[in-house]
């Protein structure tokens, strides 16, 4: 992979506000999780579920898009493709595999019957390819979007090639052709993809949240759109939407997912073209060297175990939940100590994790770094030039 010769590019910046907001988006699909895991009362579930799904929806929405943007904007002169993949299969599988086989534990000890057959698949992350809920639905839920990280990281050698050839003046097109790509499969899968069996208490069918949700290719759109907003500043296109105007843009796109949870329409179409403008606006920010609290050394620590809490927090709620009694719930007020309580525990076992399986796993098999520093021209908002941030 190599960059256009003639792409202008920012200062080089691990984009450390980005960081910070990984831990936002993974706290968004805890708090998800925490409300339809089994802890509150059916009421409180009923009263609070259309803001939980939708904030887990924002959650992976925001992942996939910055995904692509931080690969792009990573990327290196001359660095192979099978480097690449090295790199991102080392950042995944060991962290993957071990919570994998943690789960299989965990279901073993509550008596649950395991199926090799349909497990094996999501060991390998390939078990999004078909809509059959045996294979997606897993002891650990969450693996759906490493899935589709997978195919995002094979496919980026070839999306980037494709993508840094499009002219500058035609970046912002291609962009929001993409959004309307987005917001338009609702409609396809209304039209197109099988309406049968229903899930129970949306109007979906299992089919359409599978197109919609886990099918890699579909999700790719997301993945796209954060290369093609990364392409956008480097190449100093960016509007200057400052970040707080971006964040209440995607404000008003999440109120609108709320109102039309659960039809299709509630699960990326209003909030994908905010996510992309908020996730670009932080990077220029950064790249301008502008005070921002998500650089906080608190946030940053978070931010960098983000993608370990993400794998474990879903194994902790649902078995601290099945060894305090399957079937109980709890008032308000007690339900929200106990998650409070398990959120600190996720962030516990996370660094562990992190520390002791994903950090040494990079350090043995990752190679170099691709966000190795190289000479850029710094940007603004506007297209004119900017001080080196310190």
């Amino acid at each position: 992979m190599t960059d256009d010769d003639n792409d202008r590019r920012t200062t080089t910046t691990r984009l450390p506000s980005l960081t910070g907001m990984r831990f936002f988006a993974a706290f968004l699909v805890f708090v998800c999780h925490a409300l339809v895991t089994g802890y509150f009362h059916a009421g409180t579930q009923a009263r609070f579920g259309d803001f939980a799904f939708a904030a887990g929806w924002l959650g992976v929405e925001f992942f996939f898009v910055l995904s692509g943007f931080v690969l792009a904007w990573a990327v290196r002169e001359g660095q192979s493709r099978t480097a690449f993949w090295r790199r991102r299969l080392v950042k995944v599988y060991p962290n993957h595999v071990l919570t994998w086989l943690a789960a299989l534990g965990l279901a073993a000890w509550a008596g649950r019957s395991l199926d090799l057959v349909d497990l094996l698949p999501s060991l390998f992350l390939v078990h999004t390819w078909l809509p059959r809920a045996e294979f997606i639905l897993t002891v650990n839920v969450v693996t759906w979007s490493l899935a589709c990280d997978l195919f995002f990281y094979l496919a980026f050698p070839f999306l980037w090639a494709g993508i840094r050839r499009i002219p500058e003046r035609f970046l912002w097109a291609s962009a929001g052709g993409v959004v309307a790509v987005i917001v338009a499969l609702p409609a396809v899968a209304l039209a197109l993809v099988p309406g049968e069996p229903r899930i129970p208490g949306q109007e979906m069918s299992l089919t359409q949240n599978w197109f919609l949700v886990s099918f890699p290719p579909v999700r790719a759109l997301d993945f796209v759109l954060g290369i093609l907003m990364a392409r956008i500043v480097t190449a100093r296109r960016w509007i200057g939407l400052p970040p707080s105007a971006a964040l209440g843009l995607l404000l008003v796109g999440f109120a609108a997912q709320i109102a039309l949870w659960p039809t299709v329409y509630g699960l990326t179409a209003t909030v994908v073209a905010p996510i992309a403008l908020l996730i670009a606006s932080i990077a220029v920010a950064d790249v301008r060297g502008d005070r921002s609290l998500l650089r906080t050394r608190p946030l940053q620590w978070l931010g960098e175990i983000s993608f370990a809490s993400y794998l474990v927090h879903f194994l902790v709620l649902v078995f601290v939940h099945e060894a305090l009694g399957a079937t109980r719930s709890w008032d308000a007020p007690v339900a929200l100590a106990l998650v409070t309580a398990l959120w600190v525990l996720t962030t516990a076992l996370a660094w562990g994790l992190y520390r002791f399986a994903e950090t040494p796993a990079m350090r043995l098999w990752a190679g170099p770094s691709t966000l190795r520093p190289r000479p850029r021209t710094p940007v603004s908002g506007g297209g004119a030039p900017v001080p080196e941030p310190s």
